[in-house]
């Protein structure tokens, strides 16, 4: 590791002073460019938060690591981080899980190469669904700005609502990727291959859109909606009052997905979700989770007091209700970061002609893991 100048951590659930006398014995600590203890973090093993101090201090995205453990709490610690794991089962039988590979053999680490360790690296897909704002006209250079965000969040794949028409081929063309536009209001870009167009390709305004995409080995269905708007709830006094369209469409939406998986549907669905407001059962939303779609955002960010991720609106400033209604919905897929995207800070309606953010929504951002590599361990 150390000849290809790759980072390590030893994360640990001994205390510091048993660590140190370990390392010491090792030939001092500079094996390590980090070490985590115990006494280092406010819980331990099993809990993430060693694995998570560790990739803080090394500067790295924990979706980007391997950890090599050799007990069942010290894997659960790493995989609830976000890390792969390679299992080394000492004492206890440690058993194979997606995500986790398990040796077995006598031989052990012998043999394991840093090329065999980088396989175990999942494919990762960064999918955003953005609300472009009437394709973005609102600002001064709004398609420049929509490419740079694009290219500074590296993600792969955007699901767009608000499209005003040519906005996806466009943005496409410009980035040299795929695109699928459905009618005047949706569309998919993707640096991926799209094989297969979904759903009403004359979808009105308010509906939903799909493509499947090919990632690496896999392919991926990809789904963008746009859900009616008028009689918002959170304006009402009686916030479920309408409902009932938007679970309509929301219907319609899940019917054309049916079973697919793995596939992730985004987009503005004008609501709140249920996970949010623990005394109102937003059906929308509702209605996804028992078709078996994952909230990606909530499950990367479980705490709504804490991680509100407000989407609406960055522009629109109080008393307009501030909610999370923009969504990176998943099934069959595993999450390892969901977050939400505003450049820079915006300037409040009306005076957002010279924003570098060209949108009245928040983008959100979901980081996936579609499986590890194909090389062998």
């Amino acid at each position: 590791m150390a000849g290809e100048q790759i980072p390590t951590a030893l994360v640990t659930a001994s205390p510091r002073s048993v660590a140190d006398t370990v390392l010491a014995a090792l030939g001092g600590t500079s094996r390590f460019a980090v070490s985590v203890t115990a006494d280092d973090t406010e819980h331990t093993k099993p809990a993430p938060d060693p694995y998570l101090a560790a990739c803080r201090a090394l500067g790295v995205d924990p979706s980007g690591c391997v950890a090599v453990e050799d007990t069942e709490t010290g894997v659960r610690s790493a995989e609830a981080a976000g890390c792969a794991v390679l299992a080394v089962p000492s004492l206890a039988p440690i058993e194979a899980a997606p995500g986790r590979t398990v040796l077995t053999g006598p031989e052990g680490l012998e043999g394991v190469t840093v090329a065999r360790l980088r396989a175990l690296l999942p494919h990762r897909l960064r999918v955003m669904t953005w609300n472009l704002w009437f394709g973005g006209t609102k600002v001064h250079d709004h398609r420049a700005k929509q490419l740079k965000v694009i290219t500074e969040t590296d993600v792969d794949v955007v699901g767009l609502q608000e499209t005003y028409g040519s906005a996806a081929e466009e943005l496409a063309e410009a980035l040299g990727w795929h695109h699928h536009r459905a009618g005047t209001n949706l569309g998919i870009i993707s640096r991926f291959p799209i094989t297969a167009v979904l759903g009403d390709p004359d979808v009105g305004f308010y509906g939903a859109a799909g493509a499947r995409i090919a990632v690496e080995e896999r392919e991926v269905e990809v789904w963008t909606a746009h859900l009616d708007y008028e009689r918002y709830g959170p304006y009402a006094s009686e916030p479920l009052a309408h409902e009932e369209v938007r679970l309509a469409q929301m219907r319609d939406t899940l019917h054309r997905i049916g079973d697919s998986a793995p596939v992730v549907l985004v987009g503005d669905f004008n609501c709140p979700s249920h996970l949010d407001w623990p005394d109102v059962e937003w059906p929308v939303t509702k209605a996804a989770e028992e078709a078996g779609f994952g909230d990606s955002f909530r499950q990367a960010r479980p705490d709504a007091v804490r991680d509100p991720g407000h989407t609406w609106s960055p522009v629109h400033a109080h008393p307009e209700p501030q909610d999370r209604i923009d969504f990176v919905l998943h099934r069959g897929l595993r999450v390892l970061d969901s977050r939400t995207c505003v450049s820079d800070t915006p300037r409040t309606w009306p005076d957002v002609e010279d924003n570098d953010w060209p949108s009245d929504h928040a983008a959100v951002i979901t980081t996936f893991s579609l499986g590890s590599g194909p090389a062998p361990v």
